[in-house]
């Protein structure tokens, strides 16, 4: 799978064509060098009119379905557009960012009008200036951030910038003070870039105190948007943001290798890596473990032997009861955690294994309740919107892994196939065939569930 060919180019050059056919003001931010026909990025970010982001809006969504492209996932960070195209039967992806105009959390160091001033023609498309592309750099690569990093390739960019253009120290002074411009160009002229990066808070705050004072109402306009938008996402609608699935079946099914061709894939469709996922396994874990709880408190030692899942017996209904009791905290609250940040940064959310193994094989966490009171706890969880089970005939998942005996595989088998017939969340896998052919099912599934169709 390519992340960059010349069917990525042909969808950008068909975007500016018809950004310029529409009179919309625009100019690639980085990373345009080796443009049309191959990106050293992962996406391309391209600077809007921040009054034609609408228009612009519409027309990406029209380039993706004229390039053949089948879905289309979007997601907003205030200014930010999000536009992720894919087409799986063409293993092609592409993800371009429409910015409509530049800010950080509300506060605009320069509008669009100052850097479009500042634009010029490379390989046929507009993109800022070398000056102004290594001002932005370093401004942005700081501004806001509590601990910033950075790479050697934007190290050298700000070096260069900085000892190349004298405008570089007279637009500092200029933004953030002579007396703070000065000891930050001395940092850059002798390499000391973690003496720089020393200075970050104060050049933040600077750069805030000039960008309030240059546009008071529209800075207080657009942080009211950033959390509003924020804690609509995150409180008011999370349930349309969030984006979570799960994977059951007994031991010895194969849920590992699955998940790990699986998240390969859908980083290259989403195009991300591999953080773009929380991975948990059967619970969040915001709270221990209970036998790591009693080993702590000195009243029992804790059982690490993980490799023999039913090696104890089920505890007694009174202990069942508080062991259930305690899971049920950690679902709830853990899930609120990791899906609240996963929907911030907007990531996956997955689980290998989850509560429903509460019900199919209680063993494993010693639970010795009926089948009505398990049942009832697990109801009042949380679940992940899309949930796989990987339907692998008893006698193949006994010659791949012999932890369980037949008979309990059985019964596992048997479980899960009445539980898959109660909702509609529940994914059937035949999980006998080669690992592909299921991870393909799979993404399918969850492009069609989180995706919207050209």
């Amino acid at each position: 799978m390519a992340n960059w060919d010349k069917r990525h180019g042909k969808i950008l050059q068909d975007l500016m064509v018809e950004f310029n056919k529409a009179g919309i003001r625009h100019f690639i931010l980085r990373n345009y060098e080796k443009l049309p026909n191959e990106n050293a990025s992962k996406d391309v970010d391209i600077i809007i009119d921040p009054k034609e982001i609408k228009k612009a809006s519409q027309l990406i969504k029209s380039v993706y379905r004229t390039n053949n492209l089948t879905h289309y996932y979007t997601v907003r960070f205030t200014n930010v557009y999000c536009w992720h195209g894919m087409n799986i039967h063409d293993e092609l992806s592409i993800h371009i960012d429409l910015i409509a105009g530049y800010n950080v959390k509300g506060y605009q160091v320069f509008t669009f009008d100052e850097l479009y001033t500042q634009t010029t023609v490379y390989n046929g498309f507009r993109v800022l200036n070398r000056y102004y592309e290594g001002l932005m750099v370093f401004i942005y690569k700081q501004f806001g951030y509590k601990k910033p990093l950075l790479k050697q390739e934007y190290k050298d960019i700000i070096y260069n910038t900085c000892c190349q253009n004298i405008q570089f120290a007279n637009d500092l002074q200029k933004i953030i003070g002579n007396s703070l411009a000065s000891n930050i160009v001395k940092t850059i002229e002798r390499k000391d870039f973690e003496a720089m990066l020393s200075y970050s808070k104060q050049l933040t705050t600077q750069l805030k105190k000039y960008a309030f004072k240059k546009d008071p109402i529209g800075v207080l306009f657009r942080i009211v948007e950033f959390y509003w938008l924020k804690f609509m996402r995150i409180v008011l609608c999370r349930r349309k943001y969030e984006k979570s699935f799960s994977v059951m079946a007994p031991d010895g099914a194969g849920k590992s290798t699955f998940l790990d061709s699986l998240l390969a894939d859908l980083a290259f469709y989403f195009t991300k890596d591999r953080n773009y996922f929380t991975l948990l396994h059967f619970r969040p874990e915001i709270l221990p473990n209970l036998g790591a709880v009693g080993e702590k408190a000195g009243v029992m030692k804790q059982d690490k032997d993980f490799t023999t899942p039913h090696r104890a017996k089920p505890a007694g209904f009174l202990s069942s009861l508080v062991r259930i009791t305690y899971y049920w905290f950690d679902y709830v609250f853990g899930w609120f955690v990791y899906t609240s940040k996963d929907i911030q940064y907007d990531r996956f959310t997955v689980f290998d294994r989850y509560s429903y193994d509460l019900l199919v094989d209680p063993r494993r966490t010693r639970l010795g309740l009926p089948y009505w009171v398990r049942k009832l706890y697990v109801m009042l969880m949380p679940h992940p919107k899309l949930t796989f089970y990987l339907d692998v005939e008893p006698e193949e998942i006994f010659r791949r892994k012999q932890e369980l005996s037949p008979d309990e595989i059985n019964r596992q088998v048997s479980e899960y196939r009445k539980l898959i017939k109660s909702s509609k969340r529940f994914k059937v896998l035949d999980g006998n065939r080669p690992v592909e052919q299921i991870k393909d099912d799979a993404v399918n599934i969850i492009i069609h569930s989180f995706c919207k169709n050209l």
